[in-house]
């Protein structure tokens, strides 16, 4: 099973982050941040974070073992199988690499029938439950490779509530009588600016180079498919109805918003909506509605996935 890779490459100015801070206040945990947004403006803010939000969020991507995962089906099936009578069906187990299946043998059809079905559910069901333990999910790559990723999706919903201080952050500093625009803007100059962390292929790595939420904020560093999914969190808590999109690419993770255009946006079509593209991965500063050369064409080839991020309801 392969694991997905998501490394972004830019192409335009660099975004400039010139201060990040993270401090102890008590048990909590305080974040500064100061840089130039899209215009050259200085912009600062500085939020907290309680122990208590910090102990509901996930600090870390735990590794995709296959070999471990392989051997959690693999215990799930013999404990299974010795549940079966051997008068009525011999079990095998086959291995092979990292892939596992099993045999059974018997004289009656119809019980070996039921009794295959019911051991692929236990295989299913184990390794079902391993990848949730460790926010993994299953996917299909835009190539259409059978892959494992962590489940982005997952991470953006358990992260709105949480990281409302830092969505609220932003809006206090949004320029009065602005709009949604404006506030989008000034959160994706914020998380361009945050360092863009160069990761070795997932697929080899297993998945030790995502990040989630609290992991960005906390190193200060983050991957195209790390900072959509804090991105996207943030927007959340602000626009908690717009339908929203995350958009694979073979090798890029951007979002798509729905709401009305301007002339020069860049948008993608979903079900007869436009919604326009926000990238938040950096260094380039791509404001609302801009795209790299380089993800415009991957759209353009309609090798991408997407992904539905619901509305979050309010807490």
């Amino acid at each position: 099973m392969t694991l997905l890779a998501l490394v972004a490459f830019c192409d335009y100015v660099s975004a400039e982050q010139t201060q990040y801070l993270r401090k102890a206040v008590g048990d909590d945990a305080r974040y500064e941040y100061r840089w130039l947004d899209h215009d050259g403006k200085a912009r600062r803010i500085a939020f907290t974070l309680p122990q208590k939000t910090l102990q509901m969020l996930p600090q870390q991507q735990l590794n995709y073992q296959p070999a471990l995962a392989m051997r959690e089906v693999e215990v799930a099936l013999l404990k299974a199988a010795q549940q079966i009578d051997p008068r009525v069906a011999r079990f095998s187990l086959v291995k092979r690499h990292d892939t596992l299946s099993f045999t059974l043998s018997g004289k009656d059809d119809a019980q070996l029938e039921q009794l295959t079905q019911s051991l692929k559910d236990t295989q299913k069901a184990t390794l079902d439950t391993y990848l949730e333990e460790r926010y993994y999910q299953h996917y299909t790559t835009p190539l259409l490779q059978k892959a494992v990723k962590p489940n982005h999706v997952r991470y953006i919903a358990e992260s709105v509530f949480p990281l409302i201080p830092a969505a609220q952050s932003i809006y206090d500093i949004v320029d009065e009588q602005s709009n949604a625009r404006s506030y989008l803007n000034l959160l994706l100059s914020w998380a361009q600016a945050i360092p863009y962390d160069t990761l070795e292929n997932r697929i080899t790595s297993n998945g030790s180079g995502f990040s989630p939420p609290l992991a960005i904020l906390n190193q200060n560093k983050g991957d195209c498919d790390s900072k959509a999914v804090l991105a996207a969190a943030l927007i959340r808590a602000f626009l908690p109805g717009n339908p929203m999109k995350l958009v694979l690419l073979h090798d890029h993770a951007l979002l798509a918003i729905s709401m009305t255009p301007l002339a020069t946006d860049e948008t993608l079509m979903v079900e007869g909506l436009p919604y326009i593209l926000l990238d938040p991965t950096g260094p380039g500063q791509l404001k609302l509605g801009e795209v790299s050369d380089s993800t415009r064409q991957g759209l353009a080839s309609r090798n991408y996935i997407l992904e539905n991020i619901p509305s979050s309801a309010p807490q």
